[in-house]
């Protein structure tokens, strides 16, 4: 066991928790690098690193990696790590290994909520359509929330009440697109797919400025998460305040979902295997926040790269390859869960 310092915050990890969280932060960066440099223009690792920070090198490089390969690849990071997070909150909050944003119906609505904004407001701000995506992701929370909750939650009324309220969700999100012109309508569709291609420095701040404020507040509730995990009562009896502490994480993973999904549309799956992945990497019994969250941003900016190298004819968006992906780990679960739990 060890203390891991971020400013003001200290978190007890333990070694091999330690240990592979360096290994997957190493991964990242040299992918990171790795998408900055290669491309139909391959550019040397100085230059990519130069332009990637704003040094001017020159036109083609500045703009390929400054203005192209940079944000993107950021984005990616950043929503895999929102991703990552959400579930891993969501995950431990409800002792469900199928509690995702995406799975029970959050990130419909954030999307809902986000394409009501552009329909009804006509918003072309970036910010606007984040605070629509998270108003939608709120009131589906609280929906979803409200419906399960009996003397707890009760994580098949979760599962289903989220599965019903997503499929609302998305019913408003096909009629608002009907109503719209052509334009907005094929933009709407389009971001919808969840992607992170053309994504910009804007796109970058958002979710940059939601996860630095946010990110915080959940690790500083982390060790009320862990506990929780053990059950109220012990919980309680460890001087934890369950019923504040529930909601601020709860709120806190509603609102990391709902700015990745403004920022790129929907992406599946990634909140959904990030946690459980961190989990078996580090062999741990309970939570891992920060090793989630570095395995979201690992798969998401992965599954980009992959996609990229595919022939022109078969490149699919990131939201359409991570949903291929991921659904024979659905299946696992299910098999998994119909054996006993046994692996």
């Amino acid at each position: 066991m060890r203390i891991l310092r971020i400013g003001p915050l200290g978190i007890a990890t333990h070694r091999r928790t330690f240990a592979v969280g360096l290994i997957m932060l190493g991964a990242l960066a040299a992918l990171l690098t790795f998408s900055l440099v290669q491309g139909q223009a391959d550019v040397p690792i100085l230059d990519a690193l130069k332009a990637a920070v704003g040094i001017p090198v020159g036109a083609p490089t500045d703009f390929i990696v400054g203005q192209v390969r940079a944000p993107r690849a950021l984005t990616a990071v950043l929503v895999g790590a929102m991703l990552g997070l959400s579930g891993a909150i969501l995950q431990s909050l409800t002792r469900n290994p199928l509690a995702s944003p995406d799975f029970i119906g959050i990130s419909m609505g954030a999307g809902t909520g986000a394409v009501l904004t552009i329909w009804l407001i006509g918003a072309t701000s970036l910010w606007v359509t984040a605070a629509g995506a998270m108003a939608g992701a709120l009131l589906t929370a609280a929906l979803i929330f409200a419906i399960a909750w009996k003397h707890g939650l009760v994580p098949l009324r979760l599962i289903l009440a989220g599965i019903g309220i997503g499929f609302v969700a998305n019913a408003a999100t096909q009629y608002a697109i009907t109503r719209m012109d052509v334009h907005d309508a094929g933009n709407a569709l389009g971001w919808l797919v969840g992607s992170v291609t053309g994504r910009t420095w804007d796109h970058v701040a958002v979710a940059a400025a939601v996860l630095a404020v946010l990110a915080p507040l959940v690790l500083w509730n982390a060790r009320a998460l862990r506990t929780m995990e053990m059950g109220d009562d012990a919980a309680r009896a460890l001087g934890i305040p369950v019923g504040s502490a529930r909601g601020v994480l709860a709120l806190c993973s509603v609102l990391v979902a709902a700015t990745a999904v403004a920022v790129t549309g929907p992406i599946g799956f990634i909140a959904l295997v990030s946690p459980a992945i961190a989990l078996r990497v580090t062999r741990n019994a309970g939570v891992t926040l920060i090793p989630s969250a570095l395995m979201g941003a690992l798969l998401l900016l992965a599954a980009d790269q992959v996609a990229q190298q595919m022939p022109a004819n078969l490149q699919l968006p990131v939201g359409i390859f991570t949903a291929a992906v991921g659904a024979p780990y659905l299946m696992w679960l299910v098999w998994r869960a119909s054996r006993g739990g046994q692996s």
